[in-house]
């Protein structure tokens, strides 16, 4: 075995009998050559004749966030997986290994790592495989999610809207019978015998649809709506985006405040099925502790529902984190 740069390199015998069990390295003429990880896993399994301690140390110093990637990769193969390491970690489906390609690309991160919802939209752009993320605790225990770009599409019809909705403060009130009993139709707004509520979403989504909005007893346009709608709830026109794109898709969004995430989102009846997805809005430039994305996919899928997050920023970008067990 030699050591050369962040390379372990070794030759003949030895060099088949460590490629052909496991599939560790990548062969450059009669020479295997081994990323520090591999090298160190098989240092630790005793298939590599060196001292752990020494070679861990060393290894640390050479490459950036080694012990956050190599409790991922010891764990992978731990689990009986072939996982090879390039640019990226590549984890093959199991009786799977090369030349047959990879199934899913794993990235390694602490949970102390900010969770960023742009960098994470590139990664999904830049590559061509399913991505994993595994993320490692303080305590070395690891926990695993699958990200994919998520299509969103439901069977209810869009509709338009006659009559007139009355602006209260923070929300807003329909007395018209036949309103009242068509918006009961779409599963919309909340009916109190005598008359209905709507959130701020609602009537703002019902008057692009025709309905006439009253405040004050005078007919207010939808921009002007917003534009007070936007004092009471600042981040109304991204909520909005997608509320309105969520209904484009023939989805039903309703409010997610139990859920702690902006919508609760059904593709059926309610009143035949529970709301398959929590959305939550946010812009680009998003930013949280693993933590609170943990704690939301964990509360997700608890209540059997799936996590997505809704990018907003030229248009809208749906992304679903799920966990697993590989």
């Amino acid at each position: 075995m030699e050591i050369k740069g962040k390379k372990v390199i070794v030759e003949g015998k030895e060099a088949n009998r460590i490629y052909n069990k496991g599939a560790y390295g990548k062969f450059k003429g009669k020479k295997l050559y081994l990323s520090p990880i591999e090298a160190c896993y098989l240092v630790e399994k005793g298939r590599l004749d060196a001292a752990i301690q020494q070679f861990f140390e060393s290894a640390v110093k050479k490459e950036k966030d080694f012990e956050i990637k190599y409790l991922v990769y010891r764990d992978l193969r731990e689990r009986g997986y072939i996982i090879t390491i390039d640019k990226h970690f590549y984890l093959y489906q199991r009786g799977h290994r090369p030349p047959a390609a990879p199934s899913y690309i794993v990235m390694p991160i602490s949970e102390r790592a900010i969770f960023s919802i742009k960098e994470l939209v590139e990664w999904l752009e830049k590559m061509d495989k399913n991505l994993i993320i595994g993320i490692v605790d303080e305590e070395g225990d690891l926990t695993y999610y699958i990200v994919k770009f998520f299509k969103l599409k439901g069977k209810f019809e869009e509709k338009n809207y006659e009559g007139s909705v009355y602006l209260l403060k923070d929300r807003c009130i329909v007395w018209s019978e036949k309103l009242i009993k068509k918006l009961e139709g779409d599963f919309m707004g909340k009916s109190c015998n005598k008359f209905m509520l709507l959130s701020l979403m609602e009537a703002a989504y019902i008057a692009e649809r025709g309905a006439k909005i009253i405040k004050d007893g005078k007919e207010i346009g939808l921009q002007e709506f917003m534009k007070y709608a936007k004092k009471i709830q600042p981040d109304i026109e991204e909520r909005y985006f997608v509320y309105r794109d969520l209904k484009n898709r023939g989805l039903l969004p309703k409010t997610g405040f139990k859920f702690g995430s902006h919508f609760r989102v059904y593709d059926g009846s309610p009143e035949k099925t529970h709301a398959p997805y929590l959305v939550h809005v946010v812009k680009s430039n998003y930013r949280a502790a693993w933590a609170e994305i943990s704690r939301a996919i964990r509360l997700a899928h608890s209540v059997r529902k799936e996590m997505v997050f809704a990018m907003v920023e030229n248009d809208i970008k749906y992304i679903r984190l799920k966990r697993i067990t590989p």
